[in-house]
């Protein structure tokens, strides 16, 4: 047995969960190189062609690092790693790229970027910094939410104060981060619907009511002592409470028009 097969069930960042990457790059060649190279030291890739095709496959499918180029047909490699940024701040960015000025870097970094690199990169470094920077993300506390609730990002799971596991949605995932980022706080709903990447409209607003009832129902089922303390607040957003700062939330409660 080789220490590849010994290593079954193991990622090369040594975590016992395989390490989920994408590559969004354009130019086919390159994004075959990406996803079979890796492939062949074992990490999992898929590779997309543009923005588009990158946040489709995220509303779909958890992950824990991006790497991005930069000269991207539409919206280019610094704007998705700004919007990426804001919108996933647990998510792991590596800029791969052909402009290696250190002002380019600079920019990059900036942007959001963990780590720039410039082309041509030898598989291995790419692997290696891969595994390095999913280590140093597993190391990174869960948010914590007030009564002991905890979201626990890499493993997309809201943890209940009495311990249950609610597995949640990648736009359930995108709807509580932001509000466990500022537990008490009212955030705009506006700001919700960007971080679910829909149009700020009546409709979006509509969609949100709806998975957050879904929701709910999910976190009672797991644990039916633990409801999910968020709380609309009418024309404005949302807040995750505790229940000493107010009871729990109930189906009743007004949404925002």
């Amino acid at each position: 047995m080789n220490a590849a097969q010994e290593q079954e069930g193991k990622s090369p960042t040594g975590s016992t969960r395989q390490l989920r990457v994408v590559a969004c790059e354009d130019q086919a060649l390159m994004r075959d190189f990406i996803v079979s190279g890796l492939a062949h030291v074992g990490i999992a890739c898929v590779g997309v062609g543009d923005g588009v095709e990158l946040d489709s496959h995220l509303g779909c499918h958890p992950a824990d690092i991006v790497i991005l180029d930069i000269g991207l047909p539409g919206e280019d490699g610094y704007s998705i790693a700004t919007r990426l940024r804001r919108e996933r701040p647990h998510l792991g960015i590596i800029m791969l790229t052909g402009r290696d000025q250190t002002d380019d870097r600079v920019l990059g970094l900036d942007c959001g970027a963990d780590l720039y690199f410039a082309k041509p990169i030898d598989i291995r470094e790419l692997a290696s910094a891969l595994g390095s920077l999913h280590r140093r993300l597993s190391l990174s506390p869960p948010a914590v939410a007030p009564a002991h609730w905890r979201l626990d990002v890499l493993r997309s799971v809201l943890v209940t104060p009495t311990g249950g596991e609610v597995a949640l949605t990648d736009n359930e995932l995108r709807f509580l981060t932001p509000l466990l980022d500022q537990p008490g706080a009212v955030v705009d709903r506006d700001v919700l619907s960007l971080a679910l990447d829909q149009i700020p409209d009546i409709y979006a607003m509509r969609r949100m009511e709806t998975m957050l009832s879904r929701l709910r129902t999910k976190v009672l089922k797991v644990s039916p002592e633990d409801p999910l303390p968020v709380r609309a607040r009418h024309g404005r957003g949302y807040a995750f409470l505790s229940s000493t700062e107010e009871g729990p939330a109930r189906p009743e409660d007004p949404t925002p028009s």
